[in-house]
């Protein structure tokens, strides 16, 4: 077993963990979205300035206008809880490259049982399909449910095009909190590989830092100490 441990994930601020597999890259929403007047929000201003110089003279307002939205786009998903986005590339089923959008939010709701909450949020959708229960390690409930969104017309003559999405929804053991991991592609001929994975990632969630354990497992495990037990557990989270 080999895991890679972001820096990220030794955020103390940090609210909730999970794991990607390999080919996502992570989207700095802080640094795209900062607060006003911050020295953060003055690197932003100069790094876009940046870009805009480099683009070619007749595509500058283009350039203008799609930084605008990336901006729009990323404090709308802030507005919504979302604390984690990443971009992931993978081959399909027929070996073309396959695109996709994973995000991470983390929201507060009233108080109810776990394994209700889990089963409400599926079941709140526009369109709830394909839902299934789980059971993460600790015998932590969850769900996951899928469906296929036809997106309409762009307007600079686009057509539309089938969107396959996939929503997890894991409540902290709090029962006042509610983790949804959310993977949007275009890819839809590879729903099947796509849904399988986010499995695999919900197996990994946890609102409590599990570094410490992993740590000492690695540890242990370097010396030849006996530490089945702990790393059944970290296999059981991380597969």
């Amino acid at each position: 077993m080999r895991l890679l441990i972001g820096d990220s994930a030794r955020d103390t601020s940090s609210k909730i963990w999970y794991a990607l597999p390999a080919g996502f890259l992570d989207v700095p929403l802080d640094a795209l979205d900062p607060e006003p007047g911050t020295a953060q929000e003055e690197d932003l201003e100069r790094a876009l300035d940046l870009i805009l110089d480099a683009a070619p003279e007749a595509e500058r307002d283009r350039y203008a206008g799609a930084l605008r939205d990336v901006r729009y786009m990323t404090a709308q998903m802030r507005n919504e809880g979302v604390i984690g986005c990443s971009l992931g590339m993978h081959y399909a089923d027929d070996g073309s490259s396959a695109m996709s959008v994973v995000t991470v939010a983390l929201r507060d709701i009233d108080w109810a049982p776990a394994r209700i909450t889990a089963v409400r949020a599926a079941s709140l959708r526009e369109t709830p399909e394909n839902v299934e229960l789980l059971t993460l390690p600790g015998g932590r409930p969850a769900s996951i449910s899928d469906t296929l969104v036809t997106m309409p017309d762009l307007a600079d003559g686009l057509p539309s095009q089938e969107l396959y999405q996939c929503n997890v929804y894991i409540p902290a053991p709090s029962g006042a909190q509610l983790g949804v991991v959310t993977l949007s592609s275009t890819a839809v001929g590879s729903r099947k590989h796509y849904r399988d994975m986010m499995v695999g990632i919900a197996h990994t969630v946890s609102f409590q830092d599990p570094l410490p354990e992993i740590e000492r497992a690695v540890q242990a495990d370097r010396t030849d100490a006996p530490a089945q037990g702990i790393k059944d557990g970290i296999i059981a989270d991380f597969g």
